[in-house]
């Protein structure tokens, strides 16, 4: 069966962070109602994984069980690099994803996440050759494979994979020219070699959505027409070779932002071009953590540690400077809300930095988090404010 990427909405559905994932308290109604809209409006595209929690459950009560099975574009993704130990975990997966979703084929089936060490995990278990039987027997309409990787590494990763149908990968302004991602060049390999790209992270787990002031200066000044979410999505979009740019939607609102922007979509201009070009400066300038929410570092944290939650309230004290609401917020985000460590409770074995797909220095973020928030915040430590 022939992959045809224009029967594909250009607008997709990310669904790696439902509300309440983490704790099996994912509000269904609201989300067929999100599922419902972006249905209504053109999408088609739903992307989960069998790594995210309680996402293919929740597809399955919101999407599959309330609309015909034609009627939507469902892909999937197994992993090596954690919960798995030998091939036959693989099987595994495969039929708890079909069993969670309540389906019996998926229309894409991917590798989740390759890049760095996390490769070799694949190969060590032989994934590709059980990806490709998937789709050989029926489970699998396509197949492919999702990357945080450099452009070498993704040369390698298509000659080794030659059958993969597409390729997803991070696409946003912000590491866009980066010489730590290499985005630009990566969307280029893929091009070279024929292969349509899904965009990830276009709005880098929501930190586009809400930049620093002085990128939304430029943006409103230059694109007020859009929100901060949709013009980061509208770059994704515009990236030749990208055929479909996934966004976590979490509420009906965000849903309706996305989809008027994808309604009669208009790649970005030359102004608009210009206007993201000096947002990237000004984005480079601010000093941001690139972190966007994946939790792959919790996956191998021995210690329990909140460790994107923490660098969300470190972000949020780059950008508004006020160590006292930064400190609320790390004991409400990462503790009372999120039930885990504090980053003082670290024990210091950089397994989650080996982990993380976009190479963040975490203990450094960890040690400037102590310096310049907790050791400057009131002694007493208010969960809630009065």
């Amino acid at each position: 069966m022939t992959f045809d990427v224009s029967k594909i909405s250009p607008l997709g559905f990310g669904c790696m962070r439902f509300e309440g994932r983490e704790t099996n308290t994912v509000d269904i109604d609201r989300t067929a109602k999100m599922i419902d809209r972006y249905l209504e409006a053109g999408g088609n595209y739903f992307d989960t994984a069998w790594a995210y929690p309680n996402s293919e459950v929740t597809l399955r009560e919101a999407l599959v069980k309330r609309h015909p099975r034609d009627s939507f574009f469902l892909t999937s993704k197994c992993v090596t690099w954690t919960h798995c130990a030998c091939e036959e975990d693989l099987e595994r997966q495969l039929q708890e994803t079909l069993e969670n979703l309540d389906v019996e084929y998926l229309d894409m089936y991917l590798m989740h996440n390759l890049g760095g060490r996390r490769t070799a995990t694949f190969e060590q278990f032989n994934a590709w050759e059980f990806v490709k039987r998937a789709r050989e027997r029926g489970l699998a309409r396509h197949i492919g494979f999702s990357a945080h990787c450099t452009p070498e590494e993704l040369e390698q990763l298509i000659a080794d994979y030659p059958e993969a149908e597409m390729v997803q990968l991070q696409v946003n302004y912000n590491d866009w020219d980066s010489p730590s991602f290499r985005e630009r060049e990566c969307v280029e390999v893929a091009r070279r070699h024929g292969k349509p790209v899904v965009a990830m992270e276009p709005v880098k787990g929501g930190l586009l959505a809400n930049p620093p002031r002085a990128v939304r200066e430029i943006l409103d000044a230059e694109m007020p027409n859009d929100s901060y979410a949709t013009a980061a999505l509208r770059f994704a979009a515009s990236a030749e070779g990208v055929f479909c740019t996934l966004s976590g939607m979490n509420t009906l609102e965000q849903v309706e932002d996305n989809c008027r922007a994808f309604e009669n979509f208009q790649p970005l201009t030359a102004a608009e071009h210009a206007a993201i070009k000096r947002a990237q400066e000004a984005m480079r300038s601010s000093g941001i953590v690139p972190c966007t929410g994946c939790d792959y570092c919790a996956k191998v944290c021995p210690a329990g540690i909140g460790i994107s939650g923490s660098l969300t309230v470190l972000n949020h004290f780059i950008n508004y400077g006020d160590p006292a609401e930064a400190h609320y917020q790390l004991g409400f985000v990462v503790r009372f809300n999120g039930g885990k460590k504090l980053p003082s409770e670290c024990l210091r074995c950089g397994a989650c930095e080996e982990a993380c797909p976009q190479g963040i220095n975490i203990l450094e973020c960890f040690d400037r988090i102590e310096q310049e928030i907790t050791s400057h915040a009131p002694a007493a430590k208010v969960l809630m404010k009065p």
